[in-house]
Protein backbone atom coordinates (compact mmCIF):
# COMPACT_ATOMS: atom_id res chain seq x y z
CA UNK A 1 0.00 0.00 0.00
CA UNK A 2 1.17 3.45 -0.71
CA UNK A 3 0.08 4.64 2.72
CA UNK A 4 -1.02 3.10 6.00
CA UNK A 5 -4.37 1.31 5.55
CA UNK A 6 -7.39 2.92 7.14
CA UNK A 7 -10.57 1.31 8.47
CA UNK A 8 -12.20 1.41 5.03
CA UNK A 9 -9.21 -0.45 3.57
CA UNK A 10 -9.38 -3.08 6.32
CA UNK A 11 -13.10 -3.51 5.66
CA UNK A 12 -12.44 -4.14 1.97
CA UNK A 13 -9.66 -6.59 2.82
CA UNK A 14 -11.94 -8.37 5.30
CA UNK A 15 -14.89 -8.65 2.94
CA UNK A 16 -12.77 -9.90 0.04
CA UNK A 17 -10.92 -12.34 2.33
CA UNK A 18 -14.28 -13.75 3.37
CA UNK A 19 -15.31 -14.16 -0.29
CA UNK A 20 -12.03 -15.92 -1.10
CA UNK A 21 -12.36 -18.18 1.95
CA UNK A 22 -15.92 -19.14 0.97
CA UNK A 23 -14.79 -19.91 -2.58
CA UNK A 24 -16.95 -17.16 -4.07
CA UNK A 25 -14.02 -15.48 -5.82
CA UNK A 26 -10.64 -16.66 -7.04
CA UNK A 27 -7.74 -15.54 -4.82
CA UNK A 28 -5.59 -14.46 -7.78
CA UNK A 29 -8.33 -12.31 -9.31
CA UNK A 30 -9.31 -10.89 -5.93
CA UNK A 31 -5.71 -10.00 -5.15
CA UNK A 32 -5.27 -8.21 -8.48
CA UNK A 33 -8.51 -6.23 -8.05
CA UNK A 34 -7.62 -5.21 -4.50
CA UNK A 35 -4.20 -4.09 -5.69
CA UNK A 36 -5.87 -1.82 -8.22
CA UNK A 37 -8.33 -0.44 -5.65
CA UNK A 38 -6.10 -0.11 -2.58
CA UNK A 39 -2.66 0.13 -4.12
CA UNK A 40 -1.57 -2.83 -2.02
CA UNK A 41 0.88 -5.37 -3.42
CA UNK A 42 -0.74 -8.62 -4.54
CA UNK A 43 1.51 -10.61 -2.21
CA UNK A 44 0.20 -8.56 0.76
CA UNK A 45 -3.39 -9.31 -0.23
CA UNK A 46 -2.63 -13.04 -0.43
CA UNK A 47 -1.01 -12.93 3.01
CA UNK A 48 -4.18 -11.33 4.36
CA UNK A 49 -6.35 -14.00 2.68
CA UNK A 50 -4.22 -16.71 4.28
CA UNK A 51 -4.36 -14.97 7.66
CA UNK A 52 -8.18 -14.87 7.48
CA UNK A 53 -8.32 -18.57 6.57
CA UNK A 54 -6.11 -19.37 9.55
CA UNK A 55 -8.38 -17.39 11.85
CA UNK A 56 -11.51 -19.09 10.51
CA UNK A 57 -9.98 -22.54 10.91
CA UNK A 58 -8.29 -21.85 14.26
CA UNK A 59 -4.91 -22.63 12.71
CA UNK A 60 -1.66 -20.81 13.29
CA UNK A 61 -0.56 -18.55 10.46
CA UNK A 62 3.02 -17.35 10.04
CA UNK A 63 2.45 -13.98 8.36
CA UNK A 64 -0.17 -11.30 8.89
CA UNK A 65 -1.27 -8.06 7.36
CA UNK A 66 -0.07 -6.24 10.48
CA UNK A 67 -1.39 -5.94 14.03
CA UNK A 68 -4.13 -3.49 13.06
CA UNK A 69 -5.52 -5.83 10.42
CA UNK A 70 -5.44 -8.76 12.86
CA UNK A 71 -7.42 -6.84 15.48
CA UNK A 72 -9.85 -5.49 12.87
CA UNK A 73 -10.49 -8.99 11.52
CA UNK A 74 -10.99 -10.37 15.05
CA UNK A 75 -13.59 -7.69 15.78
CA UNK A 76 -15.43 -8.33 12.52
CA UNK A 77 -15.42 -12.09 13.05
CA UNK A 78 -16.89 -11.52 16.52
CA UNK A 79 -19.56 -9.17 15.14
CA UNK A 80 -20.47 -11.41 12.20
CA UNK A 81 -20.24 -14.84 13.82
CA UNK A 82 -20.17 -14.47 17.58
CA UNK A 83 -17.97 -15.60 20.46
CA UNK A 84 -17.44 -19.19 19.28
CA UNK A 85 -15.92 -18.07 15.98
CA UNK A 86 -13.94 -15.39 17.80
CA UNK A 87 -12.51 -17.99 20.17
CA UNK A 88 -11.31 -20.08 17.22
CA UNK A 89 -9.77 -16.98 15.61
CA UNK A 90 -8.10 -15.98 18.88
CA UNK A 91 -6.52 -19.43 19.16
CA UNK A 92 -4.98 -18.88 15.74
CA UNK A 93 -3.72 -15.42 16.70
CA UNK A 94 -2.26 -16.61 20.01
CA UNK A 95 -0.48 -19.34 18.03
CA UNK A 96 0.83 -16.69 15.65
CA UNK A 97 2.11 -14.49 18.48
CA UNK A 98 3.72 -17.55 20.08
CA UNK A 99 5.43 -18.38 16.79
CA UNK A 100 6.65 -14.78 16.40
CA UNK A 101 7.89 -14.77 19.99
CA UNK A 102 9.82 -17.99 19.39
CA UNK A 103 11.75 -16.35 16.57
CA UNK A 104 12.64 -13.28 18.63
CA UNK A 105 9.74 -10.99 17.75
CA UNK A 106 7.43 -10.82 20.78
CA UNK A 107 4.05 -9.17 20.20
CA UNK A 108 2.74 -8.05 23.61
CA UNK A 109 0.50 -5.31 22.18
CA UNK A 110 -1.32 -7.78 19.94
CA UNK A 111 -1.67 -10.25 22.81
CA UNK A 112 -3.09 -7.45 24.98
CA UNK A 113 -5.62 -6.58 22.26
CA UNK A 114 -6.65 -10.25 22.07
CA UNK A 115 -7.02 -10.41 25.86
CA UNK A 116 -9.24 -7.31 25.76
CA UNK A 117 -11.49 -8.88 23.11
CA UNK A 118 -11.83 -12.00 25.27
CA UNK A 119 -13.11 -9.83 28.11
CA UNK A 120 -15.49 -7.88 25.86
CA UNK A 121 -17.02 -11.05 24.40
CA UNK A 122 -16.97 -13.09 27.63
CA UNK A 123 -14.49 -15.71 26.51
CA UNK A 124 -12.87 -17.46 29.45
CA UNK A 125 -9.19 -18.28 29.55
CA UNK A 126 -8.30 -21.96 29.61
CA UNK A 127 -5.65 -21.30 32.24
Amino acid sequence: MTSKPDEDDYEKLYLVSRLVYNGEIDAEKASAKLSAILGSPEVYNKIVFSMYAGMKNGRVFQQSGGDESVVYFLRRIAQDEGPEALEKALNAVYGYTGFKGSVGCPMPELEDACDALKVIYGIRSEE
